[in-house]
């Protein structure tokens, strides 16, 4: 058998999986030194796979109209971008990664820590586009091309990476796949004011939305605000004076004190500003995954990262905080803060408390928790359009806190219905039904 031969044959042998030399062997029935031999002249195809004492090979493969080796960056706070690792896809249909840089970080290297993942690493996954801005942009490529659905939840892998290739260039995070990316010449970001915040939302209703795929069903878009020199997030209601965009207006506002009341009594969390324009609501929060112009910080879904290190069902932002910190990944004092960031939502009515509604960044070899967002009362959201009653029942203990840290949480939840109460901004109903004692009062009771 020429050399060609076999070396097309341990390739295509390989198409199985990772393969130690000896299977190989086996397989091929070839000798030690005619598989090593061929690995070396392959070698520039092979990645190998360590796994204690053990060696394990794979060949590569070209993907997403790249190459077989592709490279990972980060963008600092600085706004530079600098390679960590080389991302290899395998002819196996897996993915492994090869770290080049000593601010790698472990966490990187997934729950198995081998750099060998069975689809993307789970990590560039939380980068494919979701919610509300996400749809407008799968929608917008659907156009451009038929490979791509028109709703992402459906994309494949080949579609995601081709993705963050060609258009990351803003993805939530400081995570860059490609080389392109690292090539553009850095140009100062397009500006806004908030007269401009108007003409930005008519732009998203009708499927142009400006800036990254934020997260999240409510409507948004995303923006760089000159006046705060900051990037920010704006979510906004419509323009319908109508009981369902009320209701969104006086849910924007208790996102707004509740953001509020956290930040004074020392969690992190987001800080929005609230105001009305051109016959909309806006809330407008400046980005924590983006520093200055053109810094970046990390920031991953606890939702992705429970996907890859815990493998919980559910919602429960505690139960999968408080096994990340079994495994050493997290700290006790973000378990704390987590256990008391659910109680509060769950004191303040936020029923959209789901696992991509929190976020963690990487410090080193542990992740810590990210300010707060979207809390909010959105227990009262319209539900398939329709307005219900104003209902609640703030009545749950949380026996995870002790006493103190529980009476601290409900002096904060009746200091959130207290100033909600008090906004002359909610609607005629909302302000009724809190000045009837409810949840203010249970809250109080409790105390």
């Amino acid at each position: 058998m020429f050399k060609h031969d076999l070396m097309r044959s341990i390739i295509e042998y390989l198409e199985r999986g990772p393969s130690s030399s000896r299977e190989i062997q086996t397989a091929l029935e070839l000798s030690q030194s005619s598989v090593s031999r061929m690995l070396k002249k392959l070698d520039y195809t092979i990645v190998r796979i360590k796994e204690g004492r053990s060696v394990r090979y794979a060949a590569t493969c070209n993907a997403f109209g790249a190459s077989d080796k592709i490279p990972l960056s980060t963008i600092n706070a600085f706004g530079e971008p600098r390679s960590i690792a080389y991302l290899r896809p395998l002819n196996c249909g897996q993915y492994f990664l090869e770290p080049v840089s000593p601010d790698f970080s472990p966490l990187l290297l997934g729950e198995n820590r081998s750099c060998l993942f069975d689809d993307l690493p789970y990590f560039l996954l939380d980068l494919k586009p979701q919610g509300y801005l996400g749809r407008h942009i799968a929608k917008k490529i659907s156009q451009l091309s038929d490979r791509f659905p028109s709703d992402p939840r459906i994309w494949r892998t080949s579609q995601i990476g081709r993705y963050l290739i060609s258009n990351g260039a803003d993805l939530p995070g400081n995570f860059l796949l490609g080389e392109q990316l690292l090539l553009r010449i850095q140009r100062d970001p397009a500006a806004v004011y908030r007269k401009d915040y108007p003409e930005l939302a008519d732009k998203a209703v009708r499927g142009e939305p400006p800036g990254s795929s934020a997260g999240g069903e409510q409507p948004k878009f995303t923006a760089f605000n000159k006046n705060l020199s900051s990037h920010v997030i704006v979510k906004f209601t419509a323009k319908s004076k109508n009981e369902v965009t009320a209701r969104w207006r006086d849910i924007l506002i208790t996102e707004y004190h509740a953001a509020d009341i956290l930040k004074t009594r020392g969690y992190p969390a987001a800080n929005p500003s609230v105001f009305e324009l051109g016959g909309r609501m806006f809330l407008e929060s400046p980005r924590f995954d983006r520093i200055k112009k053109f810094g970046r910080s990390s920031m991953l879904s606890l939702d992705i990262i429970n996907r890859e290190f815990v493998g919980f069902g559910g919602n429960n932002w505690s139960r999968v905080m408080e096994e990340l910190f079994n495994h050493g990944l997290v700290d006790d004092l973000d378990v704390q803060m987590t256990r008391e960031l659910q109680y509060f939502g769950r004191l303040i009515n936020n029923t959209d408390m789901h696992l991509g509604n929190l976020s963690l960044s990487i410090n080193g070899d542990k992740f810590h928790l990210l300010p707060a967002y979207d809390m909010c009362s959105m227990g009262f959201a319209p539900k398939s359009g329709e307005v219900l009653p104003f209902e609640f029942d703030p009545s749950y203990q949380d026996n995870n806190l002790d006493a103190q840290r529980r009476e601290f949480v409900h002096r904060m939840a009746y200091d959130f219905w207290k100033r909600v109460s008090k906004d002359d901004r909610i609607s005629d109903a909302f302000k009724g039904y809190l000045n009837q004692g409810n949840p203010l009062f249970t809250c109080r009771q409790q105390n």
